[in-house]
């Protein structure tokens, strides 16, 4: 019973990011599909699925403040099951800065952003499955670091570009704003994703 009620938190987190990665596949057809018509109606499907990811927080916290054995450190649970929680609220920002924003049209940068922001997330939930066997030092595992990683670093390099054009170009005032505002946030989902590989690189250490 007590493998089970361990195997329920990793399972836990690769759930919780599953989210992230649904939050992440309609962020980018949202994006690809751009109608400002219906942005009101996607901020309510966006937030559905932000929601079931905190149902899944929720019952994994109130799990584990039942327990006394868990696989790893309560505090290393805690702070995994927050930052994957992180994405997916992060995601739903987007959306909800370009409906907030009244975004008319859709910058080209922010095609290849939601799509950084996808694998991104794809990544880190191909990391997290591989979590239960990281004592066996899982080659998968540390792959799935390094793309998140990776992908991180290209994000950064377009949220640079991006601005640059951005600033660069005769932008009306008010469309600097609302893209420095939504290009922040698409950047802050890469860096999501960067933490929680960086929590689970810790958790492997200290667990090695």
């Amino acid at each position: 019973m007590a493998k089970q009620h361990s195997n329920e938190y990793f399972e836990g987190f690769v759930s919780g990011m599953e989210s992230a990665c649904k939050a992440a596949e309609y962020l980018e057809d949202l994006i690809e599909h751009y109608d400002p018509a219906k942005l009101d109606e996607q901020v309510e499907e966006i937030h559905r699925i932000e929601h079931e990811a905190d149902i899944n927080k929720h019952m994994l916290m109130q799990r584990l403040a039942k327990e006394f054995i868990t696989p790893i450190e309560r505090e290393d649970i805690i702070l995994l099951l927050q930052q994957i929680d992180n994405v997916t609220d992060f995601i739903e920002d987007v959306v909800r800065k370009m409906f907030m924003y009244n975004v008319q049209a859709v910058r080209s940068e922010a095609v290849e952003f939601a799509s950084i922001i996808k694998q991104c997330c794809y990544e880190s939930r191909d990391a997290l499955k591989e979590l239960p066997g990281f004592q066996k030092s899982s080659q998968r595992l540390l792959e799935a670091i390094v793309k998140v990683n990776e992908f991180e670093e290209a994000g950064d390099r377009l949220y640079c570009a991006a601005m640059r054009r951005l600033y660069c170009e005769n932008a009306e005032p008010l469309e600097r704003i609302t893209w420095t505002k939504t290009f922040d946030w698409m950047e802050a989902c890469c860096d999501a994703c960067e933490d929680v590989m960086e929590s689970v690189e810790m958790v492997v250490m200290k667990n090695s």
